[in-house]
């Protein structure tokens, strides 16, 4: 099955891609993590001087407050190439709220055992799949960011 995938935005990208990683290179250097230089080369967001990655993105549905509603994080399915490459104890995945005060740190693991389903959104209306994991399952973990 031919994968239907978001095409890429170019405007989506620079109005998220360098406030999400300026704030969680700031979150992951409080945390004692030796990060290497901020170099685009659309692989993981954020290198690990000790060879972790960790790809970061910004839901800007969540406005303030995970909705309990909501009882699973979503990953595109197309990161997997990440966790491929990575190895999934060396990759995390961080996601922002739209106010990029809260956002949930998941384990490569965790997204790599997860259920894949696909997913309807404003920008692809049918085929596009996800990683859909369980806040309550998986070792997911919310934290607070002081920005």
């Amino acid at each position: 099955m031919n994968q239907v995938r978001k095409k890429f935005s170019k405007t989506l990208y620079e109005k998220a891609d360098s406030k999400a990683k300026n704030i969680m290179r700031t979150y992951l250097e409080k945390q004692g993590h030796k990060l290497k230089k901020d170099v685009e080369q659309y692989y993981c967001d954020i290198e690990g001087m000790d060879g972790h990655g960790w790809e970061v993105e910004i839901k800007y549905s969540w406005k303030k407050e995970w909705p309990e509603a909501w009882e699973d994080v979503r990953i595109p399915h197309r990161k997997k190439r990440l966790i491929d490459k990575k190895g999934a104890d060396n990759i995390s995945f961080f996601v922002l709220n739209s106010t990029c005060n809260q956002a949930w740190e998941i384990p490569g693991y965790a997204v790599d055992k997860a259920d894949v389903v696909e997913v309807s959104n404003r920008f692809v209306p049918r085929g596009e799949l996800f990683y859909s994991i369980l806040v309550a399952q998986y070792c997911v973990s919310k934290i607070f960011l002081d920005i």
